[in-house]
């Protein structure tokens, strides 16, 4: 039996007037998608670490970018033109340390918390470009970046400042890595189970920032280059340097002795490991796909606002699949980081329509964490304006 003709009419009209935010909305699903399966290959088992996961991924976005700008014959291929390739390679290692800065972060913090930090990188990007592009930074923008980095202030609760933390109590008493039955050196990577001490959160709240300013970087950069390099050029750039360092850290490592049995070459051990690769790569492949196309049919404050719906997923893998329950300093600091967030976009002013849009977004570039937005004006010649989603 159809539907009757006016429930339909109401169908489409909700459908066409709501597409942008609904489909931005579905793009921070797959977004947390991604990153929970991440997570899962670096704690499952014996665990992947970071760059092995960086490797595998960024290594095959290298291949795929350089072998369809070769077919499509994409001008410049593959290193830019001359004038700007420094400005490509700081964008390439930025980008790294964007990305690197969260999928470390994710092994010592709940996923909610490590996410909800790279949300900082958009404020830093705007001080970043009012210092060396001259771009605007209004008082609401400020006012906004001092309120989050407070916000991540109460997500460290280090025990020096907050002694009666339970977190960070239940931290200190756990247990070290153990030696396997069979003799073979321990993993350097926490688990599944493991309950990161304060010295190891830490640690991983100062290299998450260290990752919004990798990313607020990459931003910059991308902003300073405009449209003087085909977006790919851009994405490769990031690609090949991510593989670059991931190659020479992991065959270095060992040889050097280090002490950390992880970083090294490593296949996959489980089918489980396989498969949580491939769904990486599909599940970052839709998230770029379904925000392009939302951020492009709706550039209204409200599709950006959708981008903080990645909190909710987070926060929602955290409890039903790690377990874990945000602690009241925890949840006060994603709520001044999301809410400041959300006061700065929803007081914007939404750009006027454009006659033709480029969109092209962070996750595809970058730290595949922050979504932001660069669109082009036609009326500006060579230049992309920066729309900040904070």
């Amino acid at each position: 039996m159809s539907r009757p003709p006016a429930k339909e009419d109401k169908l489409r009209q909700f459908w066409i007037t709501n597409k942008g935010v609904v489909l931005v909305a579905l793009s921070q699903l797959f977004g947390a998608l991604m990153n929970l399966t991440a997570r899962l290959l670096e704690l499952e088992g014996e665990g992947m670490h970071p760059l092995q996961v960086l490797f595998a991924r960024q290594s095959v976005t290298m291949v795929c970018c350089c072998a369809y700008m070769y077919w499509m014959r994409i001008p410049d291929f593959p290193f830019g033109r001359k004038e700007i390739r420094w400005l490509l390679i700081t964008r390439g290692v930025s980008g790294f340390f964007g990305i690197f800065g969260m999928w470390y972060s994710m092994m010592y913090l709940p996923l909610a918390e490590a996410t909800v930090i790279t949300f900082l990188a958009p404020s830093v990007a705007g001080y970043v470009c009012y210092l060396a592009l001259r771009e605007p930074f209004t008082r609401a923008e400020q006012i906004g970046t001092v309120i989050a980095f407070f916000g991540v202030v109460l997500i460290a609760h280090p025990a020096s400042l907050f002694t009666g933390d339970s977190t960070s109590s239940a931290a200190a008493t756990a247990p070290e890595h153990q030696t396997h039955a069979n003799g073979t050196a321990p993993s350097t990577l926490p688990g599944l189970n493991h309950q990161a001490t304060t010295a190891e959160r830490m640690t991983a709240i100062g290299v998450a920032i260290l990752g919004v300013f990798g990313a607020a970087g990459a931003f910059t950069t991308i902003r300073w280059i405009g449209k003087r390099a085909h977006p790919l050029i851009s994405v490769n750039y990031f690609a090949t340097w991510c593989t670059i360092v991931c190659t020479v850290v992991l065959t270095a490592a060992p040889m050097l002795e280090l002490g950390q049995p992880a970083l090294r070459f490593a296949l996959p051990q489980t089918g489980r490991q396989w498969m949580f690769l491939v769904l990486l790569g599909m599940f970052g492949f839709i998230m770029q796909f379904l925000l392009t196309a939302g951020l492009g049919t709706d550039r209204s404050n409200r599709a950006n606002a959708m981008v903080y719906t990645h909190m909710l997923f987070a926060a929602g893998f955290d409890r039903y699949i790690f377990g874990n329950v945000m602690g009241w300093m925890s949840l006060a600091g994603c709520g001044l980081i999301i809410g400041s967030a959300l006061w700065v976009v929803l007081t914007k002013q939404t750009p006027p329509p454009q006659k033709e849009v480029d969109v092209e977004v962070a996750n595809v570039r970058d730290t595949e964490a922050v979504p932001m937005l660069a669109d082009m004006d036609g009326g500006r010649g060579d230049e992309y304006e920066l729309q900040r989603v904070r």
